[in-house]
């Protein structure tokens, strides 16, 4: 019962937690999440180590993600000659394509 009451105050009190968001220049923006990339820790980790306070997530394995539609992903399952239906493929067709991108960018 005790292990029941400490996880429910510890979701107590992160409820109780403040979200502060800013409106800052793009420029400063990119500057935070560059050095947070750089530091492998999230934008909101870095903020609290400019801010001196104290980091309590481990680092992390940025990745990088974004929305298909059905649609595209039948477009692209094309574009690279495989079945349609073979996300998992065409997931791995786009990771190399990105790899590829930066290398000849490099």
């Amino acid at each position: 019962m005790t292990d029941n009451k400490s996880a429910w105050q510890k979701q107590e009190k992160a409820v109780r937690a403040t979200q502060l968001a800013f409106d800052l220049s793009s420029e400063v923006q990119k500057s935070i999440k560059k050095s947070a990339i750089d530091e492998e820790l999230t934008p909101s980790d870095m903020i609290r180590r400019i801010l001196g306070l104290e980091v309590k997530s481990k680092k992390t394995r940025q990745r990088l993600s974004f929305n298909l539609s059905d649609e595209e992903i039948v477009q692209l399952a094309q574009q690279f000659g495989i079945p349609d239906a073979d996300k998992r493929m065409v997931k791995q067709k786009v990771a190399d394509l990105l790899i590829k991108h930066v290398k000849d960018s490099n």
